[in-house]
């Protein structure tokens, strides 16, 4: 059982759960409503939903993006030690990724409003003034107004690595681009999550038939802990229809080996789903999907 965006047959938008064979709606007219609320009272919506809800079949409609409104989604950096050690090496910047990892207070940047987020089978997007850009595969977290975790999501925050390695100052244009800010379809409650401190995270890059990369990590092995990285965000901030955390990437793959347009990136996390996309260049695919 999920949380899902769908679009209907007579193209109104709808909230629900995603229950396999099925659909059910919630009592919220959009995602955002849903994140205005406390975890309890979600919990209990869930419930009755799944008791009581009209169904639909899954066949009849097309799943979104999982936010709206005014919900952002906004990334944390170098959580991991691989993360720190390959900004390190392609920057000439070490000494900033060195010191973030180590400082009390965590990497925190704006990646995307919600009507740029794409989702599974959309298009991934890439600069074309970079020459080396790279999937970051990451466990997000959903939280609502309230600073509580809601659930999780699969993202891929693609990032320009040449135009960040120039200068750490850069990094707003090395996050923040069409087709950017990739997130699964279906948000898993947290409470159905079992040991999410430890989940298997993998990326497979596929050129034509050719597997080009793959990489896998485990949130395990983040320096961070989830409440840490929710405690500073919501220290300084205030989310009225509630914010997705991204939480650092453990793959990096190497230097010189970034992403290229037609590469397909799959990302797939334990528990929580999968997310494959397709990646281009070409900034007029974006124009009629983000809206």
């Amino acid at each position: 059982m999920k949380l899902v965006r769908w679009r209907a047959s007579d193209g109104t938008t709808k909230v629900g759960l995603h229950g396999g064979d099925h659909l059910s709606e919630l009592p919220f007219p959009t995602m955002a409503e849903v994140l205005q609320h406390k975890v309890a009272d979600i919990r209990r919506a869930v419930e009755d939903a799944m008791s009581t809800g009209h169904r639909v079949d899954p066949a009849d409609v097309a799943l979104l993006a999982p936010v709206d409104g005014r919900t952002e989604v906004w990334g944390a950096g170098v959580t991991y030690q691989r993360s720190r050690s390959a900004r390190a090496e392609e920057s000439g910047f070490e000494k900033v990724y060195h010191d973030v990892y180590d400082a009390d207070r965590p990497e925190l940047f704006f990646k995307s409003a919600a009507w740029r987020v794409l989702t599974d089978g959309d298009p991934g997007g890439l600069r074309p003034d970079c020459t080396d850009s790279v999937g970051e595969p990451e466990l997000a977290l959903v939280l609502n107004r309230h600073a509580e975790i809601v659930g999780a999501l699969v993202c891929n925050d693609l990032t320009s690595r040449s135009v960040e390695a120039v200068n750490p100052i850069y990094l707003p244009q090395a996050k923040v681009f069409p087709g950017s800010c990739l997130l699964s379809t279906a948000i898993v409650p947290w409470w159905t999550i079992d040991t999410p401190e430890d989940l298997l995270i993998t990326m497979t890059v596929h050129r034509g038939p050719e597997v080009v990369f793959s990489g896998e990590t485990r949130t395990s092995a983040m320096r961070r802990g989830y409440g840490e990285l929710v405690t500073w965000l919501f220290r300084g901030e205030q989310f009225p229809d509630g914010v997705v955390l991204s939480t650092g990437t453990g793959i990096v793959p190497p230097l010189g080996q970034g992403l290229r347009p037609g590469d397909r990136a799959t990302v797939t996390i334990d528990q929580v789903g999968g997310l494959s996309n397709v990646m281009t260049d070409n900034r007029n695919v974006f124009e009629g999907l983000l809206t």
